[in-house]
């Protein structure tokens, strides 16, 4: 069900723009959803081409640590993720967001 919401989310954001030839998607690494589950979903209801990109997880500990983050589990719609210097849980500073990066329209 979180795959279908994310999906149609996506697809109507790119629908806004007009009739819609191609569509860009950026998937974070640690985004609640794998490219492979929202292209499933995708499938299922876009009637247009679009293509992904993965964008690379980075995260700030305060323990100084910059960079990316020790993935400790992945489930449905939960990804759990932890400093790889000192186990704590670091802030995000990207790959964490599905974002529709650019429609190409007609």
């Amino acid at each position: 069900m979180h795959g279908i919401h994310i999906a149609n989310d996506i697809i109507s954001k790119a629908r806004q723009q007009g009739k819609v030839k191609n569509a860009k998607i950026i998937v974070g690494e640690i985004a609640n959803i794998t490219i492979s589950d929202l292209d499933k979903q995708m499938k299922n209801f876009a009637d247009f081409p679009y293509e992904f990109q993965e964008e690379k997880a980075i995260v700030k500990c305060e323990c100084g640590y910059e960079g990316s983050p020790k993935v400790i589990e992945r489930q449905h719609d939960v990804v759990l993720f932890e400093c790889p210097e000192c186990g704590k849980t670091p802030e995000v500073l990207q790959g964490d967001k599905v974002i529709l990066k650019s429609v190409e329209v007609e």
